[in-house]
């Protein structure tokens, strides 16, 4: 009974803004509860109905939305609690740049959070947008675009309270080019890591060959990539150089290319060259392992120290060793064709012939006669 007699004492002014008080406390008390509600009563039921099932993009939309919508509730509740408690002008003016201020910040809040759950794995990228981008590089564009978010929200909201933040872009950008000309040789072998890893025009273990190294590639860094070579020299290599450099892949061969030319001594006579024609041309169809619509054995020129003969096939092996092996079976029988036929293989020479050249006495130097005698 004194409580109620205290209460009605009390003058109707200051029952009043406690009554306003009390209301702003059990709005907020139901946005609170609210937000409960919405977890249980409607997410969860969807995280359950929707899990591991073709709908899982639900899943993800609500990892993505529950942090803003929580955030919203949070400003709908400080919204009617200031309309509840009649705030003056000038805490209207504050509630004003923080409800938009907490916005903005759900906004970016979303975005930051599909950033995480879209791209946590190239296969779950692709699956959802079709862009193909490697596991390695991920981080990167994910890092990138996080603090991207991240520094457009700061600008956002320090505008929002009135700050000019031009200054601080300017300073921001002064201070970006002093650090890219300090680490350009940094930055430039990045670029080059996120070309070498996005294009990948070779992976660790192929075999490649550059204006400036050959070998197999052992390691792909942020910085440079390791090569070792044929005389197992271990060569370091920046990615800045090597992005710019024309890369030939001998690892991604399906198939090797035979290519000769057979010089023939002139003393064939066309019958057995055509012979030979005929028999080279005929091997290297029956052999398995040569691509049949690739052969060409065709007599191209007269050299200058014998006939050429063109031989040209794909060899189905793209592994060097048995290539190679390969190949000198194949010399080696048309080795056997040529003996067969009576041929003889030209070695590099000139014939000179001299015709009505005049006869000149052949005359002895006195000196050279001497010791000629004395031989």
């Amino acid at each position: 009974m004194d409580i109620l007699q205290l209460w009605r004492d009390l003058p109707s002014e200051v029952t009043h803004n406690i009554l306003r008080v009390l209301l702003a406390i059990l709005v907020l008390v139901l946005v609170w509860l609210m937000r409960r509600v919405l977890a249980w009563a409607i997410v969860a039921p969807l995280r359950r109905l929707t899990q591991g099932t073709r709908y899982e993009w639900i899943n993800l939309l609500l990892d993505t939305l529950t942090p803003s919508v929580r955030l919203l509730v949070i400003v709908a509740g400080i919204v009617i609690g200031a309309q509840i408690l009649e705030v003056d002008y000038s805490t209207v003016l504050f509630l004003r740049h923080l409800i938009r201020s907490l916005v903005v910040l759900a906004v970016f809040i979303g975005l930051y959070r599909f950033v995480e759950v879209i791209a946590p794995t190239s296969a779950r990228l692709f699956r959802l947008t079709g862009l193909d981008i490697p596991d390695r590089l991920l981080p990167f564009i994910r890092t990138a675009a996080k603090l991207s978010l991240a520094v457009l929200c700061i600008v956002v909201v320090i505008q929002e309270w009135g700050y000019d933040v031009s200054g601080i872009v300017a300073g921001a950008g002064l201070a970006g080019l002093a650090f890219s000309l300090a680490a350009q040789d940094t930055v430039a072998n990045l670029f080059g890591f996120t070309t070498i890893v996005g294009d990948q025009p070779f992976v660790v273990g192929e075999f490649i060959k550059t204006p400036d190294v050959e070998g197999t590639v052992e390691h792909v860094g942020v910085r440079s990539t390791r090569i070792r070579q044929p005389n197992q020299a271990y060569v370091t290599i920046p990615n800045s150089r090597l992005a710019q450099s024309v890369i030939l892949n001998w690892s991604r061969l399906s198939k090797r290319w035979l290519d000769l030319t057979l010089p023939i001594m002139y003393s064939a006579d066309s019958d057995r060259l055509q012979a030979l024609l005929d028999r080279t041309r005929a091997m290297l169809q029956a052999r398995e392992l040569v691509q049949t619509d690739s052969v060409i054995v065709y007599f191209v020129d007269f050299g200058e120290s014998g006939i050429k003969i063109l031989v040209r096939a794909y060899i189905l092996l793209p592994d060097w060793g048995a290539f190679t092996a390969e190949k000198e079976r194949i010399y080696l029988e048309i080795m056997k064709i040529i003996k067969d036929l009576g041929l003889a293989i030209a070695f590099p020479g000139r014939s000179v012939y001299i015709e009505n050249a005049p006869f000149v006495a052949a005359t002895t130097h006195p000196n050279t006669a001497e010791e000629d005698k004395q031989i």
